[in-house]
């Protein structure tokens, strides 16, 4: 699901202040004394922990059988993340997709507004069993299963649940109540998609059963670099634009690739063809040459969208996956949304299904980012990424979105990532200045549109093209001490220039080095290992 811009897609991150690395003059930093410099990070949402337990019918016999035992709570378990994912996320009647001024019953999206709705998600596969303990509950013998889940939204999300009456939650949880279908069991290998928008409790027929759950903040996470050096480690940092089908009659797919088309050639890129309405599925990448770490590098920039597929649906079915497993970074522009994939086009011929990632034929020693920039892809597009055993925190990272996305912003996420300085040396960009930029965009602002990234935690707070090992060396100039973009010269206490490795953060600093914050006048410019 995507929503109109003309009609007025899960981790999340802590939003930084400081400027990308490289930013400022050189000749301006100096170093500035311990205690003297105030941080400040804004966060547009946060993640939290969820937990609770849910009773499962079997018999001792099925118990014992660590399969059946298994498979039993596994659809218990992905029943409580559907329906939950039902009760927390932002709702609206649908779109008018065909542009006669009027919502009919085959435009409605949600079948339910009116029940919950706090603009959050649930990340569907998070949800980790726990201890399953035999219970005499209600005097029948049963089982419960304990479960933890990930769940996505605004900093106030825990104020904005209603707080279940008459229980009482540890310090610094909140708890709150789920309704259901009573002993409702879901395949998590065919999760009815539909029924998360049609569920409501106020009006179901049947018997329902009621959970108390619990919910609490997770730690906040520290800023990290994408992993630049993995990109550029074979001289060719390799970038992929594949823009799903619109089913909106605006066709934003196409006017979002025609504008990727001129920006690219804005950017210093040389284009395969002429013009936008030349450019066909194999007419190849824009290319251009820069300098990364010192060494000059291609990058290229390949554009992929619906229209170029229209008598070969599995061929564009294939090229989706075999491009989002063979670049460095990976961008999906398009519809989304929970249980869901790669929307292509509106036979859905060439739809990518969610659990395909899984399978794919993705490398362990390439370090890539993927970015799904479709509604509330928080949900289970990082999840089956990972779910691939080529694939883990330490060589991918997802950005998602928890709310509905408008197609706005990729751009300027690109130029972020591909940003150079007019000697074509290029400009690496923290994930809080990436994310941040995104979140600030005015339209993804307006409409709360909460974008954040997966996997940071296993990315370095070192500059990627920084070297330590020159850190305390005199210079005269950064590029005696390497990379500009990594390195500093600044002039110590005593007024001797030294060489600093630049870092986010003091832990990043490796043994035999310190952490000193610089400044630009008054400004903090990050700081670097001395």
């Amino acid at each position: 699901m995507r929503r109109s811009a003309f009609t007025l897609p899960l981790l999340t991150i802590l939003l930084g202040c400081v400027p990308g690395s490289g930013a400022g003059s050189e000749d301006g930093l100096h170093m500035v004394p311990p205690g003297k410099a105030d941080n400040y990070y804004s966060s547009v949402a946060a993640e939290f922990e969820v937990r609770g337990d849910i009773p499962v019918q079997m018999t001792a016999e099925e118990f014992a059988d660590e399969a059946i035992r298994a498979d039993k709570v596994t659809r218990r378990l992905t029943a409580v993340g559907l329906y939950l994912t039902g009760y927390v996320t932002e709702k609206f009647r649908g779109i008018d997709e065909n542009g006669d001024g009027e919502i009919t019953e085959d435009e409605v999206f949600f079948h339910n507004e009116g029940w919950g709705g706090f603009q959050a998600m649930v990340r569907s596969y998070t949800v980790e069993p726990g201890d399953v303990i035999e219970s005499s509950a209600d005097g029948a013998a049963t089982y419960v299963a304990r479960f933890t889940l990930d769940m996505a939204g605004p900093p106030d999300l825990m104020q904005r649940i209603p707080r279940a009456e008459g229980i009482e939650a540890p310090e610094g949880e909140l708890a709150f109540q789920l309704q259901m279908p009573a002993g409702e069991s879901v395949d998590p290998a065919n999760v009815p998609r539909t029924t998360f928008r049609r569920f409501d409790p106020r009006n179901y027929a049947g018997e329902l059963e009621t959970r108390t759950l619990f919910a609490k903040a997770q730690p906040q996470v520290g800023n990290a670099f994408p992993a630049y050096a993995g990109f550029v480690t074979d001289g060719l940092y390799d970038i992929t634009l594949f823009f799903g089908h619109d089913y909106n009659v605006s066709r934003s797919d196409l006017s979002e690739a025609r504008s990727a088309f001129s920006s690219l050639q804005q950017l210093g890129f040389r284009a395969p063809v002429e013009q936008f309405e030349d450019l066909v599925r194999d007419s190849g990448p824009f290319v251009r040459t820069a300098f990364a770490n010192g060494t000059e590098i291609t990058v290229e920039v390949r554009i992929f969208h619906s229209d170029m597929f229209e008598d070969a649906r599995r061929e564009q079915h294939d090229l989706a996956l075999s491009e989002i497993v063979a670049r460095d970074v990976f961008f999906y522009n398009g519809h989304a949304g929970p249980y869901f994939g790669f929307y292509l086009d509106e036979a859905r011929a060439a739809t990518v299904n969610y659990w395909e990632f899984r399978d794919a034929p993705f490398a362990a020693d390439r370090q890539q980012l993927v970015i799904a920039q479709g509604c509330q892809t928080y949900s289970n597009y990082a999840d089956m990424l990972y779910a691939n055993p080529a694939k883990n925190e330490g060589n991918l990272d997802v950005i998602t979105t928890v709310n509905y996305s408008y197609g706005e912003g990729t751009m300027e996420l690109l130029e972020n990532l591909i940003r150079f300085d007019d000697d074509g040396n290029h400009q690496p960009a923290d994930f809080y200045r990436i994310i941040a930029d995104l979140n600030e965009n005015w339209l993804n602002s307006y409409h709360d549109v909460f974008y954040g990234v997966m996997g940071i935690d296993g990315n370095s707070q070192l500059h990627s093209y920084a070297r330590p090992q020159a850190a305390g060396e005199e210079c005269e100039v950064a590029t005696d001490c390497g990379d500009p973009s990594g390195n500093v010269c600044v002039a110590d206490p005593e007024g001797v220039k030294r060489c600093g490795a630049r870092t986010l953060s003091a832990a990043a600093c490796p043994e035999g080095t310190h952490f000193v914050e610089l400044a630009s006048g008054r400004t903090i410019e990050g700081g670097a290992c001395f």
